[in-house]
């Protein structure tokens, strides 16, 4: 055997074992994923707890028509709290209006919002937003105690605050719908009691 043949057969060992390095760690990082638990939506605001009565306001949508929030009512509501210069929330829209279509029959998208009028003329027209109920105004977001944005809260039928809380991606907004079946505020505070349940 000539040096030539041996470099080959030791480059082909350790390819062979850089291979196997790779499938170990790719095994590694999806047994990691699978151990770590879902974050869901943050709630850091000090307002009404889940499962309470919804705090009840009556607003108007930008065209002046009444919105009535929190009451009992044929529909839940999910209220999401945006602003037009919050890149984030935009980036929420398009699941927001999937939402609204799948859920039709039984929750109403309530999006609200605060400050400049040109600006959201803007973002409704971005974002395809004309047969929405739109709320510009403080009422809502003072009543709810809303400090940051995006946030989301979801009311049931009743009038009940099922679930609420900051919501940066669509894995935040469904987990508010996970957190309502469950009946938990969240999933961190499903995860604390499942934790304290084997403890």
């Amino acid at each position: 055997m000539d040096a030539n043949m041996i470099s080959h057969i030791l480059l082909w060992i350790g390819l062979i074992a850089l291979a196997l390095v790779v499938v170990a760690l790719v095994r590694q990082i999806g047994v990691l994923h699978a151990r770590i638990a879902p974050a869901g939506a943050l709630i850091l605001d000090k307002g009404v707890e889940v499962n309470n009565p919804a705090p009840q306001v009556t607003s108007a949508d930008r065209h002046g028509r009444p919105v009535n929030v929190g009451y009992k009512g044929e529909r839940g509501q999910l209220l999401f709290f945006l602003s037009p210069t919050c890149p984030v929330c935009k980036s929420l829209l398009p699941t927001l209006r999937s939402l609204g279509k799948s859920y039709r029959q039984e929750l109403e998208v309530i999006y609200v919002s605060d400050g400049d009028h040109e600006q959201q003329m803007e973002l409704i027209k971005q974002h395809h937003l004309e047969d929405a109920r739109y709320v510009i105004g403080p009422e809502i977001g003072m009543t709810y105690q809303i400090g940051k944005l995006p946030y989301a809260v979801l009311i049931d039928a009743e009038g009940v605050l099922k679930a609420k809380g900051l919501v940066n991606n669509r894995e935040h907004l469904e987990s508010l719908f996970e957190a309502q079946a469950m009946g938990v505020g969240t999933l961190q505070e499903y995860m604390r009691q499942q934790t304290a349940a084997t403890q």
